[in-house]
């Protein structure tokens, strides 16, 4: 039977030696260019190549992340001779978000395995199978799938499922975050995330302050009491968060879960839950140390049991809350005295907190164990009082110990040999480490006058591996009459052999020369048309006011606009006033939303649908595969083309139009204008699209399971949410129960309302206003100044600053 596999991150050498050490079965790391963790100490061009080596020494696999949008000019210019090396070297797949990518590596490397990130945000087989055509041959589940979603992926694919464990939670889908990128410029989708989730945020319904606190900021997870139910969802990786943490972090919780992982296989489901039930204390025992070494609040387990709530946020504190070790039981003005509940060790740095606001951090100065007590003195000045809990949240004697056993101690390979010589033949000695074996040849021995070699000498001098990777677990001698062998020349052959054995398995894993040949990605031009305008609704409101105006052409509506069954009403108004209708699907998919719109699939097929505008690949398998009818295919802007070759593959896919996406600036979009038939004009652009809903948070609630297909969240008539941050922008939410997903809008709607000559240069089919929260008389203002602009060429410009041009001019790294 296969193990699940231990998949370890690895920010540093330092770290891929201790996830090595700690007994990981495979490793992921990021290069210079293109992975999502760019201010990781991440690997030159040699020290990948010495990692690629050193882990397939150990008989372990390694993983590229190339885990970013790509902007054009780097897909064409850079993406080959990047991958080319690494490929050539050993690299045992590569981790993609981008389509275009995944398109572009499978055209050039059809042999490279290729794995589907979680920034793909993939949640249902639908979407994966749309991809094993590329050379997907694993996916990273979206993190918000339950056990059973993740169950269905696997059955039915038949790909590999890799799903994150242990480690940081992102509060959005991954891959459709936009906060950072709009807030400061640093765009997750490139790696450069600055986390504004752990941030402070007020939150107010209806205009009521509801309180401050770390509303995005989501629990570390940790997940060792699901293990049985994890590996019985088939999932075939288990992948540990932590590129950003030192080698301690990656060693530790790589041996917990190689630990627990071992045991479930070595005793059986029956056998680890009785050993579960007597190990109480050692299972705490691990978990405390997990906790020591990091943790957000204590930890949740993730959405494996849950579809959100509370009990996975730490809304008070977003950063290590390490561990609570005892309280203030006596102080004065200068003096504390703190009663323990744990032991504590030399160089310890405890935190004396009020509640989760941090007050006197210091470092101790000699050990104690639990139930005894400490004194220490503090800064004049400081509040403190007595019963206020202290925390450790660096434990000295922990990180020693890790650092002894997995950072300074080398793992050694058992090797296992034979040594022949006679005279008048050249020494031999054959050595092999697993399946890897080698021969090597040295002088030829002579009679010996005296004192031949001994059978024991001669071990022992052939044993003396030093500080090589190997240990001599057996070695076999075969010595034919009496013989004289220098020392020297059998040190020689031990280190000719030695080193022939590391270039033997170093060179298992080489591939042959990839020759480049010219990247020729095309992608049909354009029909020439007159602009129009398109529009996408969320309101009845926003849609009497598109209905109002002769000049636009067409109306998206979102699917949950209204309920399913009371839709084709509002499309047949739409075609009624000669315009053409299309029906935004959700941003995220689900199966349970995907089991509703097939139940209302006549509704999906009504021909005053003209189109579907889809988000993700569910739901162009949905529409392609599931409906009876061939309708227009529109990719929204988070179906991410930011390259010409992600335009090609959505065209193989029969795609028909797509949406330029907003973290190209008006140069980028220039390059590769011609794969766009939108462009967004107005906007307050979708900067998160969670599972999580805010509403829960802040009625303190858990949501253990999705709702039925038709029941709306009892939260539903909760009024207007808005997250403001610490420079009092507000971030408007937008609640869709049916689909049980928040979305959090920018704070500044964006508006090229005065760049219309720059926005008509790219020629697109059409200009989009997407519409939030506008009344309808709003939206009619609106609609009438982009049309005077648009497509009567009349100058406007807009009033005021409230509104920002996004990254059309600025752009991102």
């Amino acid at each position: 039977m296969n193990r699940v596999e231990i998949l370890a991150p690895a920010g540093s050498m330092d770290s891929l030696k201790a996830a090595v050490n700690a007994g990981c079965d495979a490793v992921y790391v990021g290069g210079t260019r293109f992975g999502a963790r760019a201010y990781a100490d991440n690997f030159t061009t040699d020290t990948m190549k010495e990692a690629i080596d050193l882990v397939h020494l150990y008989g372990k696999n390694i993983y590229l992340t190339v885990n970013t949008l790509l902007k054009n000019k780097e897909l064409e210019k850079e993406l080959f001779d990047y991958i080319k090396t690494y490929y050539e070297h050993g690299i045992d797949a590569v981790i993609v978000q981008d389509s275009g990518v995944l398109h572009f590596l499978h055209e050039h490397f059809p042999e490279l395995p290729l794995h589907a990130s979680t920034q793909m945000s993939l949640t249902m087989g639908e979407g994966a199978m749309i991809l094993k055509a590329t050379g997907v041959t694993r996916v990273v589940n979206a993190r918000e799938l339950n056990l059973q979603e993740i169950r269905s992926i696997k059955d039915s694919t038949g790909l590999e499922v890799e799903s994150f464990v242990h480690g940081a939670l992102c509060y959005c889908y991954s891959g459709k975050c936009l906060l950072s990128s709009m807030i400061g410029g640093r765009s997750g989708n490139r790696g450069r995330c600055a986390q504004p989730c752990r941030m402070p945020y007020q939150l107010k319904i209806d205009g009521q302050d509801r309180g401050n606190g770390y509303y995005l900021s989501p629990k570390d997870i940790e997940t060792l009491a699901l293990l049985p139910k994890m590996i019985q969802a088939g999932i075939d990786s288990f992948k540990i968060e932590g590129r950003m943490k030192g080698p301690e972090y990656t060693a530790i919780v790589t041996s917990i879960y190689r630990k627990y992982r071992d045991l479930y296989y070595d005793l059986g489901a029956q056998g680890y839950e009785s050993y579960e039930k007597s190990h109480t204390a050692e299972l705490a025992g691990d978990i405390r140390n997990l906790s020591d070494i990091y943790n957000r609040g204590g930890f949740s387990k993730g959405y494996y049991e849950m579809h959100g709530g509370i009990s996975m946020l730490t809304t008070n504190r977003p950063n290590h809350s390490g561990l609570p070790v005892g309280k203030l039981i006596k102080v004065t003005d200068s003096q504390m005295v703190i009663e323990l509940q744990e032991d504590i060790n030399a160089q310890d740095i405890l935190e004396v907190r009020n509640k989760n606001e941090a007050l006197y951090e210091f470092t101790v100065k000699t050990g104690e164990n639990k139930g005894g007590k400490i004194t220490s003195n503090y800064k004049r000045g400081i509040k403190l009082q007595k019963g206020y809990p202290v925390y450790r949240t660096r434990n000295n004697l922990l990180l020693g110990s890790i650092r002894e056993e997995y950072l300074e101690k080398q793992t050694k390979l058992p090797v296992r040999g034979v040594f022949t010589a006679q005279v008048g033949s050249p020494m031999k000695l054959s050595l092999n480490c697993y399946d890897n074996e080698i021969q090597v040849y040295g002088d030829t021995p002579q009679e010996a006058q005296s004192q031949p070699i001994t059978e024991d000498k001669l071990v022992k001098q052939l044993d003396k591996l030093g500080d090589t990777n190997f240990y001599l677990e057996d070695l076999k001698v075969e010595l034919r009459g009496n013989l004289f062998i220098p020392v020297g020349k059998l040190n020689e052959l031990r280190r000719l052999g030695v080193e022939e054995l590391l270039r033997n398995i170093k060179e298992s894993y080489r591939r042959n020369e990839v020759k480049e040949y010219g990247y020729t990605a095309y992608y049909g031009k354009r029909a020439e048309e007159p602009l129009y305008v398109s529009v996408l609704v969320q309101t009845e409101e926003q849609l009497r006011a598109a209905l109002k105006s002769k000049e636009v052409t067409e109306i998206m509506l979102e699917s949950d606009i209204t309920p399913l069954p009371d839709l084709l009403n509002l499309t047949r108004e739409i075609v009624q006033k000669g315009k053409k209708a299309v029906i935004a699907l959700p941003f995220v998919l689900r199966s349970i939303t995907y089991e509703l719109l097939l139940q209302n699939k006549s509704i999906l097929e009504d021909n005053t649908i003209n189109g579907f505008l889809i988000r993700n690949l569910e739901e162009y398998e949905l529409v392609k595969c599931k409906l009876e009818t061939e309708k227009r295919i529109i990719g929204d802007y988070c179906l991410y083309a930011m390259n010409r070759s992600a335009g090609e593959y959505y065209a193989s896919l029969g795609v028909e139009a797509i949406t330029a996406p907003y973290e190209l600036n008006y140069q980028e979009l220039r390059e590769i204008s011609d794969i766009y038939h939108y462009i967004t004009v107005y906007s307050k652009l979708p900067v998160m699209i969670s599972a999580q809903c805010l509403y829960l948070t802040e009625a303190g609630r858990d949501k253990l399971k999705d709702n039925s297909s038709s029941e709306a969240c009892s939260l539903r008539d909760a009024g207007k949410a808005v997250l403001t941050d610490r420079l009092g922008n507000g971030f408007p939410i937008a609640r869709h129960c049916r689909d049980c997903y928040n979305v959090i809008y920018n704070s500044k709607p964006l508006s090229l309302l005065s760049c219309e000559e720059e926005v008509k240069t790219l020629k697109p089919s059409a200009v989009r206003l997407d519409f939030t929260e506008e009344s309808e008389k709003e939206a009619e203002d609106l609609l009438e100044q982009y049309i005077d602009a648009y497509l009567k060429g009349i100058h406007r410009t807009e009033k005021g600053s409230d509104y920002t041009r996004g990254h059309f001019k600025r752009g991102i790294d």
